[in-house]
């Protein structure tokens, strides 16, 4: 296998510089374990922080590498800006892991992921989507109901009180996310269930990784 420089893109808070000013850190940054995994492969990494500074940009715009790493999720403090930081890239011209711009902006838009998962038969929970000063609710989807922000990265905006068991608890939680955050509301339908992961790698001929169980008890 050839051997490749490459560039580990992360934010501050994965900065191994920062890592080593906290003293008693219970372990090593994300970027700091998969360059030790390349580097034991033989290939040459340096870091490269993208903190949503312009200079960052510049930073990005000098990188000398035959591919990019991305462990970057978001740009500065907004998370939803992680699918701009792969767009860069493209415009760069830069190789990169993970997700493109495209992905990761379906991703990012929970309502519209779900409405590809209907299309192609997948079945997922009933939904609506609430827009600033409209309520077209759904009469199919049934309380309790979880209240989320439709375009946050992870369960940013989620938390014990999304879930709604009432017409009053729901149009409670939808104005607080239209106070706190500037785009729709997804209402879904309550479910029990598991959850779990399974990681998928390659293009042409992805594989999946085994599952992953996600447990909070």
């Amino acid at each position: 296998m050839a051997k490749l420089r490459i560039a580990i893109t992360h934010g501050p808070d994965d900065d191994p510089r920062a890592q080593r000013r906290r003293r008693g850190a219970p372990r090593k940054s994300d970027a700091q374990e998969v360059a030790e995994v390349l580097r034991r492969a033989g290939h040459k990494t340096f870091f490269v922080v993208v903190d949503g500074a312009p200079k960052c940009l510049k930073r990005l715009a000098s990188v000398d590498a035959d591919l990019v790493f991305n462990l970057v999720e978001g740009f500065g403090d907004d998370n939803t800006k992680e699918p701009h930081v792969a767009g860069y890239y493209d415009l760069l011209g830069l190789r990169y892991t993970g997700s493109g711009l495209r992905g990761l902006a379906l991703a990012m838009d929970k309502a519209l992921a779900k409405k590809v998962l209907q299309f192609h038969g997948i079945r997922t929970p009933r939904f609506v989507t609430v827009y600033r000063g409209r309520l077209d609710w759904a009469h199919d989807v049934e309380f309790p109901v979880i209240v989320k922000p439709v375009r946050e990265d992870g369960s940013i905006g989620i938390g014990f009180s999304a879930l709604a068991g009432s017409i009053k608890e729901l149009m409670e939680r939808i104005d607080v996310l239209h106070a706190d955050f500037d785009h729709p509301v997804l209402i879904e339908q309550y479910i029990e269930g598991r959850e779990i992961y399974l990681g998928v790698i390659g293009n042409e001929q992805p594989e999946t990784f085994p599952p992953v169980e996600l447990t909070l008890t």
